[in-house]
């Protein structure tokens, strides 16, 4: 059962993305921002008044907005899995919208330091003296790399999204009360596929018809 399951949960045009990647895609990109966001991302160093050679400054400090977009990137990722085509279409753009956000908070932070680690380093000398040297680590740049591929895993999903199976849409018919509706639908998944070409039966939908004790081949 589990081989005929694969079969019919593999897409019929090669090269799409279904919704489990798209899934894994974009709470891997949200994790992989979140644990970027708790890295040092400004070195501020030259403090008057300090002992310390210098006082780090991390993403999440530098720049707020990217923990905030890395949470909505794996809420989003994790929604995408029971999301149907409206929902699934605003998840999307949330996507793009969180990724665009991490990006431009990054490069902003790379290529204005010192106004990124102000308040931290104004809390560590008391001042509002600046240092004399900031040293930027490569952590803004892996932000915007993972920033990048949340926004185009967004994309993806309202490429490649419209292909992926209405499971609930196409079972929801089947427990009507009317016999004449159920009745056309008594001729399982291969009637209901025919009808819908542009719907491709991913792994996920699979194992929901498994679970309503539906043989999805």
């Amino acid at each position: 059962m589990s081989e005929e399951v694969q079969q019919v949960g593999r897409p019929v045009r090669r090269g799409a993305v279904t919704r489990r990647t798209a899934v894994l895609w974009a709470v891997a990109a949200g994790a992989a921002l979140l644990g970027a966001g708790a890295q040092t991302w400004v070195q501020a160093s030259g403090l008057d008044g300090l002992s310390e050679t210098s006082v780090a400054t991390t993403g999440n400090d530098a720049a707020a907005v990217v923990p905030a977009m890395a949470l909505v990137g794996m809420a989003g990722g994790a929604a995408l899995s029971i999301a149907r085509r409206v929902a699934r279409t605003v998840i999307a753009a949330l996507l793009v919208l969180a990724g665009l956000a991490g990006a431009v908070a990054s490069v902003q932070v790379a290529a204005n330091p010192a106004a990124a680690a102000q308040s931290v380093v104004g809390s560590a000398t008391g001042t509002t003296a600046l240092a004399s040297e900031y040293v930027v680590t490569v952590w803004p740049w892996i932000a915007l790399a993972v920033s990048v591929a949340l926004a185009l895993c967004g994309v993806a999903v309202l490429v490649f999204g419209r292909r992926w199976a209405l499971t609930s849409r196409r079972y929801d018919t089947g427990s009507s009360a009317d016999p004449s509706i159920a009745s056309r639908h008594q001729d399982g998944p291969a009637r209901t596929q025919q009808s819908r070409p542009d719907e491709d039966l991913d792994e996920i939908d699979a194992w929901d018809q498994l679970s309503r004790g539906n043989d999805p081949t």
